[in-house]
């Protein structure tokens, strides 16, 4: 497991809570997946299957948010939106890494060393601000 459901905080909008879990729940069979690929290179393809439904789910995670955002014309939505975008580059980059290169060494490095702390943080931060504000309009 890379992330404990419980380290993920809580805020204030139940659907976003919903949202970041199932990212959690996803995310973790994506890296189980890889453990098991180290011992068995077989398992290449089961990667590429698992990371492919975590790239779906960020995609679907960060439209959903940002639709909120400019539905509430949300104060900080560049801000917001520009992290996605951001991290969402850095996805699709390992992507292309994973899928050209055959590189789960890096994608695996990046999910530890960047994502898990990113997603924690980015949580705890600008989506529990912007879930406080979004409450005010649900």
């Amino acid at each position: 497991m890379l992330i404990n459901p419980q380290e993920m905080p809580k805020v204030a909008v139940d659907e976003m809570n919903e949202v970041h879990s199932t990212e959690v729940e996803i995310l973790n069979k994506l890296y189980e997946k890889i453990l098991e690929f180290e011992n068995d290179s077989s398992k290449f393809d089961e990667v590429v299957k698992l990371f492919d439904e975590f790239l779906n789910d960020v995609i679907q995670h960060f439209s959903f948010e940002q639709n909120m955002m400019e539905e509430t014309n949300f104060f900080a939505y560049s801000m917001h939106r520009g992290e996605h975008d951001r991290v969402l580059f850095e996805l699709k980059s390992l992507e292309k890494m994973l899928k050209e290169k055959n590189d789960v060494k890096t994608l695996k490095e990046y999910l530890v060393y960047n994502f898990k702390p990113w997603i924690i943080n980015h949580v705890k931060t600008m989506d529990t601000v912007t879930a406080m504000y979004l409450s005010n309009f649900l």
